[in-house]
């Protein structure tokens, strides 16, 4: 230990610190990368060595020059940054070998959108192990070993020996540009520093970039004075494989599956991550831009519209009644707000006291959010057991946790099935409850976990969705789904998207507006 000690405090040249940084990086950082491009190549056995060493070369190579960059014009400054980098390579490493995930613009999009009563649930004893001892002590080895800076000639010499490596690497195998032009996304995400400050960067910019107001859609109007009540049900990473609407084999929905009148469509999320999946499903179009969304366009219009949330990341809504699990917590004080049951609390009694003719009441669930499902149910919904406490601890007994999504869907059986009830006997008002899922989720396929995979990448379970309808008895007729790939004219396709949401609400509310697409609408 003295010894160790002893080589620690002897002070090193920075050729020397740059050269250990950068080979540390590679050797305790990249295994997922070489293992992804080892895996996914097709190049003989010689050709596949070349790559790989030639990968690993430019890696060191580039990552000596920052490294040295970093020291000399940032001394101090410069080593913590280097320290902070370790710490986070380790974390990212330690998620990318446990869930599967990969480190792209949509994951930094979602570690921004994710609160820390969510992400608390990743913190485990083996997380803080593994980032101790490959962040920590990286870490500590950046800040504290003694390093002899030297002049700005050596740091000319060595920054423009490396970028002539890097040069020489990317000539070695220029054969290889189309390959790595196919799988960029994958090698992005999986390169460490790299993949978070690059698409940390990129998230901002098209943050920065994004128009400062929404764009406003035409005026509506409504068009009778008939009493209607719609409630949307945006569910969280609920798939549509463990349904049993679906064929699932498990009874997940023993009493939604036996309600008269609930049409069940095949649909397809836009995309695998919360903010993208709930936009897609209250926007009029599918656009990279903010258009004004269905419970501010049906406020705006004179509808009386409520959103309750226990989750987060949707776009900015603009109504007077936005109210959270805390704020309903203060309301219904017996009610557990630990659970969704609390947002379908007193849906009548708020129905009935409406002033207006046209409410629109929009529930943003988080009942199948993981890692820990099992804590998003109460303990009488777990009909399926034992269950995993997280999906780390699922990793390694599968059926553990599915065991717990699974009482999850259970769970959300029984809120929609007593919301469509409830609508069922308020006869004085014409009814709706549409559910539809934000995204899907992965349950070790592939060994994958959770969500947020890119959309070409993504398994069919993170983009399979439920999507079903209740509505009272002579609101509204429903289109004809063609069985075809392309539907006739007046039909639906056979799969549906989360745009069909928008249009269709504006029916059952008898908006009419410039904005309406008939063709996204699943009435008549």
């Amino acid at each position: 230990m003295n010894k160790i000690i002893d080589y620690l405090r002897k002070p090193i040249t920075l050729f020397r610190f740059s050269l250990v940084v950068s080979i540390a990086t590679l050797v305790l950082y990249n295994i997922p990368f070489f293992n992804y491009v080892a895996h996914n190549n097709n190049e003989s056995l010689g050709g596949q060595i070349l790559l790989l060493t030639s990968l690993g070369v430019l890696m060191v190579a580039l990552d000596f020059t920052v490294t040295y960059l970093m020291v000399y014009l940032m001394r101090i400054v410069g080593r913590i940054l280097l320290a902070i980098l370790a710490i986070i390579n380790a974390t990212a490493v330690y998620f990318i070998f446990t869930y599967s995930v990969m480190i792209d613009a949509t994951t930094i999009e979602n570690v921004f959108n994710t609160r820390y009563s969510e992400a608390s649930g990743f913190i485990s004893w083996t997380l803080l192990l593994f980032v101790l001892v490959f962040g920590v002590l990286p870490a500590l080895y950046c800040i504290l070993r003694p390093v002899v800076i030297g002049t700005a000639k050596k740091m000319g010499i060595y920054c423009g020996c490396s970028l002539a490596v890097v040069l020489l690497a990317l000539l070695a195998n220029i054969h290889q540009t189309l390959w790595i032009s196919q799988h960029d996304t994958e090698l992005g995400a999986l390169l460490q520093p790299w993949s978070y400050t690059v698409n940390t960067c990129r998230v901002i910019s098209r943050h920065n970039d994004e128009q400062a107001e929404e764009i406003k859609l035409p005026d509506g109007t409504i068009a009778d004075d008939d009493k209607a009540v719609v409630v949307l049900v945006i569910g969280e990473s609920a798939r549509k494989a463990n349904f049993q609407l679906y064929g699932y084999e498990r009874e997940t929905n023993p009493l939604l599956s036996k309600q008269e009148s609930l049409k069940v469509y095949q649909a397809n999320s836009c995309a695998t991550y919360t903010t993208a999946g709930v936009k897609a499903i209250l926007e009029p179009q599918d656009s990279g831009d903010l258009y004004e969304i269905l419970p501010n366009y049906a406020f705006r219009t004179g509808v009386d519209v409520v959103w309750r949330t226990s989750n987060w990341g949707e776009p900015p809504v603009h109504i007077d009644e936005y109210l959270t699990d805390n704020d309903l917590a203060d309301i219904y004080p017996d009610e557990d707000k630990a659970y969704d049951g609390i947002l379908f609390k007193g849906i009548r009694e708020r129905i009935d006291s409406s002033k207006s003719n046209k409410v629109l009441i929009i529930l943003h669930t988080s009942t199948s959010h993981g890692p820990k499902y099992s804590d998003k149910y109460p303990k009488e919904f777990e009909k399926f057991a034992p269950v995993a406490t997280n999906v780390e601890e699922g990793e390694k007994n599968l059926d553990l946790l599915i065991n717990a999504y699974d009482n999850t869907i259970r769970y959300t059986d029984f809120l929609v099935d007593s919301l469509i009830n409830t609508l069922r006997s308020m006869t004085e008002w014409k009814s709706a409850m549409i559910f539809i899922s934000d995204h899907g989720e992965s349950l070790g396929e592939n060994k994958m976990f959770m969500h947020g995979m890119p959309m070409k990448l993504a398994p069919k379970v993170q983009y399979e969705i439920p999507f079903f309808v209740w509505i009272s008895e002579n609101f509204r007729e429903y289109k004809n789904v063609s069985s075809e790939e392309t539907a006739l004219e007046g039909e639906l396709p056979a799969v549906l998207e989360q745009h069909y949401i928008f249009h269709s609400v504006l029916n059952l509310l008898s908006i009419q507006s410039p904005a309406y697409n008939k063709e996204y609408d699943i009435f008549q």
